[in-house]
């Protein structure tokens, strides 16, 4: 297969031996480029065969020589030097596509056989070009989608009346007539929203223009052939980022607390937001940012939303994310309080002495002192009696010295305290203010002690309380501190248990009894208890102490969840002699 071009060039070559004589046929061929036509898709091809004696000559009688695109030529004779036996041509019709191949022969017939000769080869013609390709002005091949943006097609069309249509692709759209077939050399390309929806993972979403070349403008044209160029339609973030509507934070989780303020342990907050897509993009995701966590928002009847606690920071970020990469973020900012829970750190009573029915509850213990938080303070009993208390404040510290009536002193009662800030939050704690009862008699006419009260506690130092006449012959002396049993010494050890159940269940008000085995170090016996403790979360009565065992009952007032059921006590103990 040979390639033709404009200049004459041998095809084939024959060279025969005929007795002393050697001759040497070749075939040649040319495009002859004066009948060379583009707009007809046509060639115009020369053949011609040549001769030529390299030695000898040829005589016969006669010959016939046929050949492509040349007139038969008969005759006889001889052939000497060189020369033309055929000689002629052909018009050569391209295909679609411009192209053109065939086969071209010389058919050299003599009398005598032995010249005979017969030179074949195929050839291909140059192309023509057929449609024209496209090239974006200014290199500029991506174009924004915000309503003003272009970007202009240029066409190298190869005849002057050539025309062109064109389609679109994008994605999976397959071809969109974008126009007539009556463009020209040039077109100003502006992209539409309807080309995005095939491609909705991307910011720059890439398809190509099909560009289509006619022979002419009219509507029956025979299309020439067919080119495409790419391109990128670009989406401005301010035009296709998500949207977020009506983004509110609202408090649930204590009424008292403001929406604009998040209070620890106490915030329980709704975070919802309505929120819009754009671009025929889909949502992503949608989450909240509190504290470098995310906290994913649910869809429901067309709004996002999540219950966010725990919060320690006032800030919170709310965020949406599509299918091609947007993101929209709005922040909220709340102011942030330290906020934390009353507790009782001390509480004990006293009488006034052994023998009366008044005295004080004394108790100290921290709040939150800041916001307004106030404090609501009262002291109460097992029968309903029940007395109000303001208390001291220092800071987040509080103390009580409550004066308390209507104690018999001979009965014990078991104390509760119970404090509630301006939030709704509340601690107890129990004590137990022992009656006293008679000691022992130490002699009769000589001395006579109706109560021995050992103790140390409030405004009382620690001593010996004797209740009714003492009375002896003479005068009697005491230096320093009535020592019982010569050098007793007092003792103080903590005893605990916790309760059948591990932990308390989120219940309101829920109680389980616990019981504290008290055994007394060897050389020791017991007074008695001093004081109940438990979890500051809850609060704690000794409702009874007997045969070494404290019974106590710890209370979950607030319905606290996963409180270890525990409590201790303090038990006095006095070593003897």
């Amino acid at each position: 297969m040979i390639k033709l071009s404009n200049d004459w060039q041998v095809i084939k070559e024959v060279t025969q031996e005929v007795g002393q004589a050697n001759v040497t046929y070749k075939l040649w061929a040319r495009v002859n480029a004066q009948h060379h036509s583009i707009e007809l898709n046509r060639d115009w091809v020369d053949v011609q065969t040549t001769y030529t004696m390299n030695t000898g000559y040829i005589y016969s009688g006669s010959w016939t020589f046929t050949g492509t695109g040349c007139e038969t030529v008969s005759g006889g004779g001889t052939l000497r030097g060189s020369g033309t036996l055929l000689s002629g041509g052909f018009l050569a019709v391209h295909d679609n596509n411009g192209y053109y191949s065939t086969t071209i022969n010389s058919d050299l017939s003599f009398y005598y056989s032995d010249a005979n000769a017969i030179l074949e080869e195929t050839i291909v013609l140059p192309n023509i070009p057929r449609a024209s390709s496209g090239t974006w002005k200014n290199n500029k091949s991506h174009v924004k989608l915000d309503g003003s943006d272009t970007i202009t097609l240029l066409l190298d069309k190869k005849v002057s009346k050539y025309r062109h249509s064109l389609v679109w692709v994008v994605g999976d759209s397959g071809p969109k007539w974008l126009n007539t077939n009556d463009i020209d050399t040039e077109y100003v390309f502006k992209p539409t929203e309807e080309m995005i929806k095939y491609a909705t993972d991307t910011q720059s979403v890439y398809g190509y223009l099909g560009i289509g070349t006619y022979a002419d403008g009219t509507q029956n044209a025979t299309m020439i052939g067919t080119s495409k160029i790419g391109f990128y339609i670009d989406l401005p973030a301010e035009k296709y980022a998500p949207v977020i509507n009506s983004a509110t934070v609202k408090e649930i989780g204590n009424s008292r607390v403001p929406e604009d303020k998040v209070f620890r342990y106490l915030s329980k907050k709704k975070l919802s937001m309505r929120a819009d897509v754009r671009g025929y993009a889909t949502v992503k995701s949608v989450y909240a940012l509190h504290n470098k966590q995310q906290s994913p928002l649910k869809l429901a009847d067309g709004v996002y939303s999540v219950d966010l606690e725990g919060m320690n920071n006032g800030d919170i970020e709310f965020v949406i994310e599509d299918s091609r990469g947007f993101k929209t973020t709005q922040k909220w900012q709340g102011t942030y309080v330290p906020y934390f829970f009353p507790t009782i750190t001390e509480f004990t009573a006293e009488r006034d002495n052994p023998t009366v029915n008044d005295g004080y509850a004394n108790a100290k213990g921290t709040f939150y002192n800041g916001e307004n938080n106030l404090l609501t303070i009262t002291v109460n009993d097992e029968s309903g009696h029940s007395v109000n208390s303001t208390g001291t404040l220092s800071g987040n510290e509080f103390t009580v010295k409550q004066r308390i009536n209507g104690y018999s002193y001979d009965k014990n009662y078991n104390l509760r305290l119970k404090v509630t800030d301006s939030y709704g939050q509340s601690t107890e704690k129990s004590y137990v203010l022992a009656g006293n009862l008679w000691a022992m008699i130490l002699a009769k006419l000589t001395t006579s002690v109706h109560m021995l009260w050992v103790r140390k506690n409030g405004n009382n130092p620690c001593g010996i309380y004797n209740e009714g006449d003492t009375s002896t012959l003479g005068r009697t002396y005491a230096k320093g501190g009535l020592v019982i049993g010569g050098d007793d010494t007092f003792l103080v050890k903590r005893f605990g248990a916790g309760g059948t159940r591990k932990t308390f269940n989120a219940s309101m008000n829920d109680r389980e009894d616990v019981r504290i085995t008290i055994t007394a170090p060897d050389g020791y016996k017991t007074i008695g208890v001093i004081q109940a403790y438990t979890d500051y979360r809850c609060s704690v009565s000794l409702y009874n102490f007997i045969n070494g065992i404290a019974y106590c009952t710890v209370y979950n007032a607030n319905g606290w969840a996963n409180v270890p059921i525990g409590a201790s006590v303090d038990v006095l103990f006095y070593k003897c002699k």
